[in-house]
């Protein structure tokens, strides 16, 4: 059942992704519509993927790299959502469905592996959900303030060309990327602590060093650094758009390259 889900839920994916595209080109609204209901579609399927699967494996997921991607996609997913009923901000779909797309077909090349007896305790609920939403959030930010350098590089040229006409103003992509910021950095807060109560419970002395420990606590820190200039330095634009593309490159550090060194995270 898990993979007629997976199948029908990439499919929609994918067909949303193609309409978005579409309708980014055209400017047409119905292949925008057809796109917001695909990816509807699909991400209700994708949620009773991760139900049958978290049901056939007696309730554990993110246990590995296969199930950790198809949860990661189903963040990205509510996030996409989550933003554009706020912000009404058509061109998300191009930049942020790609992404799901991409998470749900490396699931395919993947295969489940046996389950870590440390993982088996309901912290990791806690732990790992928070943490995948924060990824997902500082995804939007990241996506929010490359759109923000290019806009701000059209403006200046004096003459943008037809793609700045289809992206949103400065002023929406900077509430938007101001917006996900706070809230990643307050739903990793929250999984880092959780992390924090977990091993000092379960896990054996010395996970501070652990390789995927440090990189989160870089990465959190880039954050809190970039809120706290802009709080109290009034760091918009450019400076803070830079700043949160060296912290996305972080959680892509933390979330797939240090796993190959870190010894308590090694599953």
């Amino acid at each position: 059942m898990d993979t007629l889900l997976w199948n029908a839920s990439f499919g929609f994916y994918a067909i949303g992704l193609f309409h978005s595209v579409v309708a980014f080109v055209s400017k047409k609204d119905l292949f925008f519509r057809v796109a917001i209901i695909s990816v509807g579609i699909g991400f209700a399927l994708h949620t009773g993927f991760l139900v049958d699967h978290a049901v056939e494996k007696s309730g554990l997921l993110m246990t590995d790299l296969r199930d950790s991607l198809a949860f990661l996609a189903w963040t990205v997913s509510l996030c996409f959502f989550i933003s554009y009923a706020r912000y009404r901000i058509k061109a998300l779909g191009l930049f942020l469905l790609p992404l799901v797309a991409a998470l749900m077909l490396g699931t395919a090349f993947l295969q489940s592996s046996p389950v870590p007896d440390v993982l088996r305790s309901t912290w990791i609920y806690v732990h790992t959900t928070l943490l995948f939403f924060a990824y997902a959030m500082f995804f939007v930010t990241f996506i929010a303030g490359l759109l923000y350098l290019f806009q701000e590089k059209e403006l200046k040229t004096k003459k943008p060309k037809t793609f700045y006409y289809r992206l949103p103003s400065l002023v929406l992509l900077d509430e938007l990327f101001y917006r996900f910021l706070i809230s990643g950095f307050c739903f990793m807060t929250l999984g880092l602590l959780a992390g924090v109560a977990w091993a000092e419970k379960d896990w054996v002395s010395g996970w501070h060093g652990d390789p995927k420990v440090v990189a989160a606590m870089i990465t959190w820190c880039i954050y809190l650094i970039l809120i706290y200039f802009r709080v109290t330095a009034g760091w918009r634009g450019r400076r803070a758009a830079l700043i949160s593309i060296v912290g996305f490159i972080s959680v892509l550090v933390t979330f797939l390259g240090v796993g190959y060194f870190s010894g308590l995270h090694r599953f």
